[in-house]
C-alpha cells in the first residue's frame, strides 16, 4: 500500500503561508489601466458555423432535428420508407404509483406520442437546418412532380407549446395525425411488475383536439393541437402537453394553452421573445478552439442544454425532454446527474446549473427518507435511481436498487464547485452544509477503527463494479467530504460537535489502496479493465485529493491513469473523463487524443445525441463540455490554472467569461502558441492565485500582483473590479473566434449518403 499522502487542508495551508510572507517582504506594484477586453463576436454568424444540416432526411431519433424548452421537447424525421413524425415529450409527465416496489416503474417517465404527416403524395427527400442561434428548425421536403414543402419548427421559450409551420405546393394535400403511446414505464423491476394505465380518451372542444391520458394511480396528461391557417397560404400546428396530479385538470389547462397560443399576435409575440432569450443566452461566455468539431460539440451542447433544462423547472433525466423507449426512464444518481451538472457553472450559466440545488433543496425530506429510520435524525443519502419525486426512499441499506452509500457525496463534490463559482454565503450555511454534513454522517454511523486507529469504511458497492470494504469510491467520497465539512466549518466559526470526528477522519483513514496497476478498486480488488466508470480513481479526478501539485503522487496518479485509461473503451463520457484528468496533470496531448476518441465512439450519434444500447444518456453532455473546460482552466485547490490540458498543436485559444472557485469570471488569448493576455474579473472580492502561463515577462493593468513561485502570482484585485495581465497593447484585447486553414464546419446532422 501507498503510505499517507499530505492531506490537501495541511498542503494549502504550507502554500498560503509561503504566499503571505512573500507578500510581506517583497514590494507591490500596481499598473495603470490602458484597455479593456471587448467581445467582438457576431453570434449569429459565429453560431450558424456550428448549426446541424440534413442533406438528406433523418431517420431516427438519433439523427432527428431536436428542440426544447426545458419542459416541452420535439423531434422530426421519418424511419425509412415511412411517413415523416413528430414526436412530442415533456420530462416531468411521469407515473405516481405506490407498490412498494421501491424501484422507478412506480415513478418513472411516462410516454406521450406523436404526430404524422398524412400526405396524398409520397416526398423523395429532405434537407434541413437546426438554427442554434434562434432555437428553430427548418426542413424542406421535395415531393415529386408537386414541387418543395417547408417547415419551420419551434418550442416557444416562455410558452408551453411547439408550433409547426407548414407551406405546401398547390395540389399536395396533408394533414398531422396524432398516435399516442401506451401509458407504461418501459422499465423491468427487480422487485414487483409493470402497469398499464387505461386507454386514452379523445374529444374535440372549442375547435381544438384533445386526448387526454387518464392514470390510475390519480390525474391524467393531455395533449391538445389545433391546425390555423395564415397569411401567405400557410398552415400553423399548434401542440401542448399539460399534466396534473392529483387533479385531473389538465384538458382545461391544455385547451386555453391552445387557444392563447393560436391568436396570430400572440404567436408573433411569442416568437420574438423566444428568438430574445436564445439570442441572449448563449453570450454568457464564449469559447473557440482551433478543433472545429470539438468547438461544434460544445455550442451543440450548450444549445441542448437550454433545450433540456429550465430555471424552476424539473430536473434533468436521463433524457431530457425527448421521450424514448428505454431501461432508463429516470434520474440517474451514482454519475449520470453530476456529470450531466459538471460544467454549466464553469460556462457562467448559473441559472440552468441552479436547477440541481435547486431541486435538491425542495426534495431534503426525501433524501433524509432514503437513509435508514435509525439514522434519519442527522443523515441523508440518495438510491442509484428514482422518478423526480424520489418516492423511492431506501428501507434498508443497501437494497437491490441503491447500495451505494457515497452517491449523495459525490453529488455534493459539484454543488460545492457551483458554491464556489457563486460565492453565495446563504446558500453554502443553509442548505450546502447541512446537507454534505448529512451525506457524511450516513457513512460516519458504519465507518470501523482497527486495532491501529486507522479508520475503514463498509462492505459495499464500488458503482458499476463489485462490492467490498474500503472500496476508494467510499475511501475518497468520505475524506473529501470531511475536508470540506473542516473548511466550511472554520470559515463560518461554526464550531460544529462533530469537528473532531472529521478531524480523525481525515487524519487515520485508511491510505487509498493501491498495487502494481496504481490505486485498486478496494483494499482487496485490483482496479479493473476496460471499465467505464472511473470511481476507484475519484481521489484523483473530481476530488484532487491526490493531484499533480503533490510531487509525491505523481507518479501513482500516471500509473493509474495508464493502467485504466485504455483507448479501446467504447464510450463517449468515459473517454472524455480521460482527457479530463490528463488535463489535470498538464498533459495536453493525451488529453487531446482521448478528446478525440470520445468524439469518434460510435455511441456518439449524428444529432449529438448519446446512447448505450439505444438508450439515451445525458450525462455525456455535461462530460464532454466539462472534458474541454479542464483543458482550457481548471481552479481545484484555491488556484485558477490557465489552458492546462491545452495540446501544443492548438496555437489559438480564446475564452471568455468563465467561472472559476471564488466567484471569479475570467478570459485569455492564446496566439501562435503563446499566452498573449489573461482577464480576471473580481465578483466577490476573494484573493486570487494564479497560474497564466506566460512564456515570459507580462505586464498588468487594474490591481496589485506578487510572484508566489516561478509560475504562480497572487492577484489583489478590488471586488467588482478586473485585472488583465498582457504581453501585447491593451487596445488590441479582443474577443473573437479562432479561425482554421480549413474552415469546416457543421459537422453534424446527416451528410448525402
Amino acid at each position: 500500500m501507498e503510505k499517507s499522502s499530505i492531506p490537501i487542508e495541511i498542503w494549502q495551508k504550507a502554500q498560503y503561508v509561503s504566499i503571505l510572507l512573500f507578500l510581506l517582504n517583497t514590494h507591490i506594484f500596481a499598473g495603470t489601466r490602458s484597455g479593456m477586453v471587448t467581445d467582438k463576436v457576431n453570434w449569429k454568424e459565429f453560431l450558424s458555423r456550428h448549426d446541424l444540416i440534413w442533406e438528406r432526411m433523418p431517420d431516427d431519433y438519433f439523427a432527428a432535428p431536436f428542440l426544447g424548452n426545458g419542459l416541452l421537447g420535439a423531434l422530426l424525421y421519418a424511419p425509412e420508407g415511412e411517413k415523416l413524425r413528430l414526436d412530442i415529450g415533456r420530462a416531468d409527465v411521469v407515473e405516481h404509483r405506490n407498490s412498494n416496489a421501491n424501484s422507478i416503474v412506480d415513478n418513472g417517465r411516462l410516454p406521450i406520442g406523436h404526430f404524422t404527416l398524412e400526405m396524398n403524395y409520397p416526398f423523395s427527400n429532405a434537407n434541413g437546418r437546426l438554427d442554434l442561434y434562434n432555437a428553430e428548425t427548418g426542413l424542406n421536403i421535395t415531393v415529386p412532380e408537386k414541387g418543395d414543402m417547408t417547415l419551420k419548427t419551434l418550442v416557444f421559450r416562455d410558452y408551453n407549446a411547439i408550433m409547426v409551420e407548414m407551406e405546401v405546393p398547390l395540389g399536395l394535400q396533408c394533414y398531422w395525425m396524432y398516435h399516442p403511446d401506451a401509458s407504461i414505464v418501459f422499465r423491468n423491476p427487480k422487485v414487483g411488475k409493470r402497469y398499464l394505465n387505461p386507454l386514452p380518451e379523445w374529444s374535440f372542444i372549442d375547435g381544438i383536439h384533445v386526448c387526454t391520458q387518464k392514470r390510475d394511480a390519480g390525474g391524467s396528461y393531455t395533449i391538445a393541437w389545433k391546425i390555423t391557417k395564415i397569411f401567405g397560404g400557410k398552415t400553423r400546428l399548434f401542440v401542448t402537453i399539460q399534466d396534473s396530479y392529483p387533479g385531473k385538470e389538465s384538458v382545461e389547462l391544455a385547451v386555453e394553452k391552445i387557444k392563447e397560443i393560436s391568436i396570430p399576435e400572440k404567436t408573433d409575440e411569442e416568437i420574438k421573445k423566444h428568438r430574445a432569450w436564445w439570442n441572449d443566452f448563449y453570450t454568457r461566455s464564449f469559447i473557440s478552439v482551433p478543433h472545429t468539431r470539438m468547438e461544434s460539440v460544445y455550442w451543440i451542447q450548450q444549445y441542448k442544454f437550454a433545450s433540456m433544462m429550465r430555471e424552476e423547472g424539473p430536473l434533468c433525466d436521463l433524457m431530457g425532454p425527448w421521450y424514448k423507449q428505454t431501461s432508463w426512464p429516470g434520474i440517474w444518481w451514482n454519475l449520470n446527474t453530476q456529470m450531466l451538472y459538471s460544467s454549466l457553472h464553469i460556462s457562467n450559466q448559473l441559472k440552468l446549473a441552479s436547477t440541481l440545488p435547486d431541486y435538491l433543496i425542495k426534495m431534503n425530506d426525501k433524501l433524509i427518507a432514503a437513509a435508514p429510520e435509525k439514522w434519519q435524525y442527522n443523515s441523508a443519502g440518495v438510491s442509484r435511481c428514482t422518478g423526480p419525486d424520489m418516492d423511492e426512499s431506501t428501507l434498508t441499506w443497501p437494497s437491490p436498487e441503491a447500495p451505494e452509500r457515497s452517491n449523495l457525496t459525490y453529488l455534493c463534490y459539484y454543488l460545492w464547485e457551483y458554491y464556489r463559482v457563486s460565492m453565495d454565503e446563504d446558500y453554502l450555511k443553509n442548505h450546502f452544509f447541512p446537507l454534505l454534513r448529512r451525506s457524511v454522517n450516513l457513512m460516519l454511523h458504519e465507518v470501523y477503527t482497527d486495532e491501529n486507529g486507522i479508520v475503514h469504511t463498509p462492505y459495499g458497492h464500488s458503482p458499476e463494479s463489485t462490492e467490498a470494504t474500503d472500496t476508494n469510491y467510499d475511501l475518497s467520497s468520505l475524506k473529501w467530504g470531511c475536508q470540506t465539512l473542516l473548511k466550511i466549518n472554520k470559515q463560518l466559526h461554526l464550531k460544529d460537535s462533530l469537528e473532531l470526528k472529521w478531524q480523525y477522519v481525515v487524519d487515520h483513514l485508511l491510505p487509498f489502496p493501491v498495487d502494481e496497476n496504481g490505486y485498486m478498486c478496494s483494499a482487496q480488488l485490483s482496479a479493473p479493465l476496460m471499465h467505464r466508470h472511473w470511481c476507484h480513481l475519484f481521489q484523483i479526478y473530481p476530488y484532487y485529493l491526490t493531484n499533480w501539485d503533490q510531487p509525491q503522487n505523481r507518479e501513482v496518479i500516471l500509473r493509474s491513469l495508464k493502467y485504466w485509461g485504455s483507448p479501446a473503451i467504447p464510450n463517449t463520457w468515459t473517454q472524455a473523463v480521460i482527457s479530463s484528468m490528463y488535463s489535470s496533470v498538464k498533459d495536453g496531448e493525451n488529453a487531446l487524443k482521448h478528446l478525440n476518441l470520445a468524439l469518434a465512439s460510435p455511441n456518439f450519434y449524428p444529432n449529438t445525441f448519446h446512447a448505450e444500447g439505444r438508450n439515451p444518456c445525458s450525462e455525456t453532455y455535461g462530460g464532454l463540455c466539462r472534458m474541454l473546460l479542464d483543458m482550457l482552466i481548471q481552479s481545484w485547490g484555491d488556484k485558477i490554472r490557465i489552458f492546462p490540458g491545452v495540446p501544443d498543436s492548438w496555437k489559438d485559444v480564446v475564452f471568455h467569461n468563465l467561472r472559476a472557485e471564488g466567484g471569479f469570471e475570467v478570459s485569455a488569448k492564446k496566439e501562435n502558441g503563446k499566452v498573449v493576455w489573461v482577464r480576471v474579473k473580481n465578483n466577490t472580492g476573494e484573493l486570487c492565485i494564479i497560474e497564466p502561463e506566460f512564456n515570459g515577462t507580462f505586464k498588468i493593468s487594474g490591481g496589485k500582483i506578487k510572484k508566489a513561485s516561478e509560475s504562480t502570482f497572487v492577484l489583489n484585485i478590488e471586488k467588482g473590479k478586473e485585472m488583465i495581465l498582457y504581453t501585447k497593447n491593451t487596445a488590441d484585447l479582443k474577443i473573437e473566434p479562432v479561425e482554421t486553414e480549413e474552415k469546416q464546419y457543421n459537422f453534424y446532422g446527416l451528410k448525402k449518403k
